[in-house]
């Protein structure tokens, strides 16, 4: 059983990327696409529809760097549009995979969702394709169960055809994520880790475990000290009880962990 489950987590995704979530009129052009979850299907059930995502692009030519985006196990946070804007005024193209329309879901709190990684997946190689995307450049930023997700891309190797020529992440950020559900594994590209202190739904301690085991340089693990879980949304407020979690906003932690994760991809998806 996941560590998501073993913490009753439940509900919890972004509403609001940050404090700098682009406001108004959008300013970047964004489509609805629909791509191939990458998973075979020996290894995962996937049924056969395509996925689909809200792609943001930037204005020009490119090639741009990328970045694939998670969401919780409630599914798009209500403000995925000014969250893209955000990352597209950084400089990226952003792909907000959207795991459960096709497949008739409407969350996946209570449940194992195996469909996530070969899902990101899809997303990259989507991305990959674009004419506009530097392949060589993008990296997945996962929120909650989406950070569930962005931990196994670290720690895994993609879907190989054999080629050297497929893509992979070239790095990953985990927004408060249920360490314990790799605790055992080798984050392979550089892993960035926001998590609050005072988090219990994925308790910053299991992440700090994880960090420990790490070769130097590869993770990156920012511990908030009076954060709690969801610390980046303001819907919570000073404090919400949702489905039996402790849930709650922090302006300094939302602010300092958007310098962290803007600072983080401009290292690592650097050309």
């Amino acid at each position: 059983m996941s560590a998501l489950r073993r913490f009753g987590y439940g509900c919890v995704g972004v509403v609001a990327l940050f404090g700098l979530a682009a406001r108004g009129s959008p300013v970047f052009a964004e489509a609805l696409v629909k791509f191939m979850s990458a998973a075979p299907h020996a290894q995962v059930e996937v049924r056969s529809d395509p996925i689909q995502g809200y792609l943001t692009k930037r204005k020009g030519a490119g090639p741009f760097p990328a970045v694939v985006l998670l969401h919780s196990c409630l599914g798009l946070p209500a403000a995925r549009r000014s969250m893209a804007d955000t990352f597209a005024g950084w400089g990226y193209v952003a792909l907000f995979v959207d795991d459960f329309t096709t497949r008739g879901v409407k969350e996946t709190c209570a449940v194992d969702f195996n469909e996530a990684l070969p899902d990101a997946y899809g997303a990259l190689a989507f991305l990959s394709r674009l004419p506009y995307v530097d392949p060589a450049r993008i990296a997945a930023v996962g929120f909650s169960q989406g950070a569930d997700t962005a931990l196994k891309i670290a720690s895994s190797r993609p879907p190989s055809s054999g080629s050297v020529n497929d893509p992979a992440f070239k790095a990953a950020a985990a927004f408060y994520p249920p360490c314990d559900n790799v605790a055992n594994s080798r984050l392979q590209i550089p892993t960035l880790i926001l998590v609050g202190a005072m988090d219990d739904v994925t308790p910053a301690a299991d992440c700090e475990r994880l960090a420990e085991r790490q070769a130097g340089g590869v993770v990156k693990l920012v511990v908030y000290p009076r954060a709690r879980h969801g610390f980046d949304n303001p819907e919570f407020g000073d404090g919400a009880r949702r489905l039996g979690m402790w849930l709650a906003y922090d302006r300094g932690a939302a602010q300092q962990s958007t310098a962290e994760l803007r600072d983080f991809l401009a290292a690592r998806l650097a050309r």
